[in-house]
């Protein structure tokens, strides 16, 4: 890492693990599934070089092993329920062609994780809530989630209360977070006619008690999002784009877009290697005194895929202004990660 706060190297990590259980051939219970997993997250922040709010790495967070997801999910005809310590983010404000990329913010958006509560119920803290999901037919679907307020069950963000994923405390203040989303998935009914595409619109709120960048303090917090994720070619090339829009006067972002590309087999002779590009940019809030401009970043990576179950991936980022701070440089990130399944 070269600009930022200063020059330096890091190394952080994540491991995981889970346990899937088939309800109907494991209890006799037609339709129903089950998660247990854990979560162990080690390593140094690139933060602390960058200065960046976007967050390099998308496994970036506290050290320590934590009980993960656990939940219950139940189809009932055309009504599917989740329900249990949830991750939002794996059902909401997705953008599938945006997961090769290594920068955070093309995974957990940052239109709605730097403005709600603690990042809300995603990566890496799961949070108690129910998730319904209605599917009119294979591709239109409608869903509605609701989730602790707090993950952390700390307004100041301390990571070390609930450092293990065993602490769950509701209320208290820390209000609900709840997500609505409707959406046309065309992957699901593909028949190589035509080029498929998802399309979505959605919304979040959280309920609690806000700061206003002017001093005050206003009830509950929220935005509005789409998001698309379209097939460009059937020889592996794809695209995505998000923009999100949030309470100006309570947000640190007001709006967020980010888009970018995904090929895989682009080299000839590595069908499953995946190339990808993705930009993002996040527009403060006018109303910050103390920072009133942007935070952008460009990524460009190359997973190769050495067999079934290891991956090498080099990564390039340049970050401009991190954390919209004119004072600091300009930052260039350059990594390697290695990725293996079991």
């Amino acid at each position: 890492m070269s600009g930022g706060l200063k020059t330096g190297s890091v190394y952080n990590g994540l491991g995981y693990s889970a346990v899937d259980v088939n309800g109907e051939t494991a209890l006799g219970v037609e339709g129903l599934s089950l998660r247990v997993s854990a979560l162990w997250t080690h390593g140094v922040s690139p933060g602390q070089y960058v200065g960046d709010e976007l967050t390099v790495s998308n496994i970036d967070a506290y050290d320590g092993l934590r009980l993960y997801e656990v939940f219950a999910e139940k189809s009932f005809g055309q009504l599917n329920v989740r329900v249990g310590n949830l991750l939002a983010d794996e059902e909401f404000v997705g953008a599938e062609y945006g997961g090769a990329l290594i920068h955070a913010v093309f995974g957990q958006s940052a239109f709605w994780a730097a403005n709600t509560r603690n990042a809300g119920p995603a990566f890496n803290v799961p949070g108690l809530g129910v998730r319904f999901r209605y599917d009119f037919d294979q591709a239109r679907y409608a869903q509605f989630g609701i989730y602790d307020g707090d993950t952390f069950d700390d307004a100041g963000g301390d990571a070390t209360i609930n450092q293990h994923g065993t602490h769950f405390e509701l209320g208290n203040g820390q209000g609900w977070t709840s997500l609505y989303e409707v959406g046309y998935n065309g992957f699901n009914v593909d028949d190589g006619a035509e080029l498929p595409g998802w399309y979505r619109l959605g919304a979040w709120y959280h309920s609690s008690e806000f700061d206003t960048n002017a001093g005050g303090k206003k009830e509950g917090n929220g935005g509005i999002y789409g998001a698309v994720d379209k097939m460009l070619t059937r020889d592996g090339l794809g695209a995505f784009a998000r923009l999100g829009i949030s309470e100006r006067d309570r947000s640190r972002f007001h709006w967020v877009i980010d888009t970018g590309f995904n090929y895989t087999g682009l080299i000839p002779g590595r069908d499953e290697d995946v190339t990808a590009l993705g930009f993002v940019y996040g527009k403060h809030s006018s109303d910050i005194t103390t920072t009133k401009s942007h935070e952008a970043v460009v990524e460009l990576t190359h997973q190769f895929q050495m067999s079934p179950s290891v991956y090498l991936q080099p990564d390039i980022q340049w970050i401009k202004r991190p954390s919209g701070d004119a004072s600091i440089d300009d930052a260039l990130v350059i990594g390697l990660r290695a990725g293996f399944t079991f």
